[in-house]
């Protein structure tokens, strides 16, 4: 049933006025709605380029709504959530807020609205934090985009080259992540 809704969703989307599909980019990540089928999306719908832009327009809005839910609005019910499961806010050592930020930003499998959202819990300073989190996150976005983008053309091998940018992404952060683990070791 959540396929057949998401489905649906991507359909309609397709469809809608752009300023609703950037809207959805915004809002929908707030919650468990992969970014990554609306930066496919933004693709197919506005090309690499655009889809692109528009993209990261949207990451940086998003990423700012979710942390500022996070420090504010949501605070109190997302700590009382954690300590009925017997966790707690993360905390670090200021003088490793850029390694926190990185290593929790680049970790692949978590979702954005959690990454979001535990930052600001944290208190990784905004400063540090939006600037960081777009750079870590605009390679996955130029990755999807250009995937989306290629979905609509009738080129394999620009298909193949899509896919392989994806994979040579995922395999930096993990390269990344592991540089910056040691360097903490």
């Amino acid at each position: 049933m959540l396929q057949q809704w998401h489905r649906q969703l991507e359909a309609a989307l397709n469809s809608a006025h752009p300023a609703l599909v950037v809207a959805a980019m915004v809002v929908l990540p707030l919650g468990p709605f992969p970014a990554s089928v609306l930066f496919v999306l933004a693709g197919n719908r506005f090309g690499t380029g655009l889809g692109f832009l528009l993209g990261v327009g949207a990451l940086a809005a998003n990423m700012t709504l979710g942390y500022w839910l996070a420090r504010r609005g949501l605070r109190g019910p997302l700590e009382r959530w954690l300590a009925r499961r017997g966790k707690q806010v993360p905390t670090f050592d200021p003088a490793d807020e850029l390694r926190f930020l990185l290593l929790f930003r680049i970790t692949p499998g978590m979702p954005l609205f959690i990454q979001n959202y535990v930052l600001g819990l944290a208190g990784v300073r905004f400063s540090r934090y939006l600037p960081v989190s777009l750079a870590a996150q605009a390679p996955y976005v130029l990755a999807f985009t250009w995937f989306g983008q290629t979905l609509t053309e009738k080129s394999g091998w620009k298909l193949v080259l899509a896919v392989a940018g994806i994979v040579a992404a995922i395999l930096l952060v993990s390269l990344l992540r592991k540089i910056l683990a040691r360097k903490k070791a």
